[in-house]
């Protein structure tokens, strides 16, 4: 342990100026929200590990792991951003790539694989971007799993895009979304804009957090594109499916955990409104990678059940 945390130390970045007012519901003094902020990763499609290149950076999302609903809490936001982690090498001109089940060589994720900078840092600096990289530790496992977490790499991580940044706020006049929600992640997100027209496509899903006690869950599954339907101005169809962080409802389900998507024979419809447009498709979930229940999201949803684990 002593080893990795002497390996990570001097673990922020910071080479892109900040976004001059982003449009954020309070403010974010530079500085705020100390605390260690730890991340799930959510890997891209991609041929790795590359035997030819161990250094090779993997492609991922990067959800908050957890958020809080306290506003005395350093983890009161919602956050997921699309990045790179890169290994950190261990050894004079020596690299190992980082052991993740990486897709589509992987079908399924299976276990919970998380990012940990050791130090405290700024999460107002993060959504500033004051900060755009951290170093830190890779784990198989977190306080969530059934299982003893277990590090496996020493990584590097650049914030490319910060995707889906929402404040949390604990004030129980917030109103609960009336139906189940999802915000949805491409497994291999478009190329320049150009998004698949057919085939079976998959995605992670977050379960959208808005209002206490709520949940915090991750899911992944695959949607047929063949069988997704438009009514309205459908001429960017696809380009909306694909659009990172973009929010589904579920008809018929309200949102609460137990009605909560979960692995099943049997697909879903979800429903995507846009300004111009209705598209709703079927979604396959295929797995369960994350869930815990709010505000403090520290219990742990089983089935429709949870676990306490104080």
């Amino acid at each position: 342990k002593q080893w990795y945390q002497r390996r990570v130390r001097g673990s922020v970045s910071t080479q892109i100026p900040p976004i001059p007012n982003p449009p954020y519901p309070v403010p974010l003094p530079s500085g705020g929200r100390q605390g260690v902020h730890g991340w799930l990763i959510l890997p891209w499609e991609q041929s790795l590990p590359d035997p030819n290149d161990p250094s090779a950076p993997a492609y991922a999302w990067f959800s908050h792991h957890v958020p809080e609903f306290w506003t005395d809490s350093p983890h009161d936001w919602q956050i997921i951003f699309q990045g790179e982690i890169t290994p950190i090498m261990v050894a004079e001109n020596d690299s190992l790539p980082i052991r993740l089940p990486y897709p589509p060589q992987s079908p399924l994720l299976v276990d919970e694989f998380t990012f940990t900078p050791p130090p405290n840092f700024s999460l107002n600096d993060l959504l500033m971007r004051r900060i755009t990289g951290l170093k830190g530790v890779v784990y198989n496992g977190s306080f969530d799993t059934p299982y003893e977490r277990y590090a496996i790499s020493l990584g590097s991580v650049n914030i490319s895009q910060l995707t889906t940044a929402i404040y949390l706020n604990q004030s129980l006049s917030i109103p609960s979304y009336p139906v189940l929600s999802y915000y949805s992640y491409p497994r291999a997100p478009a190329v320049n804009g150009i998004a698949p027209t057919t085939g079976i496509q998959n995605f992670y899903f977050a379960h959208s957090i808005r209002a206490r006690p709520d949940f915090d869950q991750i899911i992944h599954g695959e949607i047929n594109l063949s069988q997704c339907q438009c009514s309205g101005e459908c001429s960017k169809f696809y380009q909306s499916i694909f659009t990172p962080g973009i929010q589904w409802t579920i008809p018929g389900l309200q949102n609460v955990v137990e009605d909560r998507l979960l692995p099943n024979t049997n697909p879903v419809s979800i429903l995507l409104t846009t300004p111009s447009s209705s598209i709703t498709c079927k979604l396959m979930v295929l797995e369960q990678i994350h869930c815990v229940l709010g505000p403090s999201f520290f219990d742990i949803c089983v089935d429709n059940l949870f676990v306490n684990f104080n």
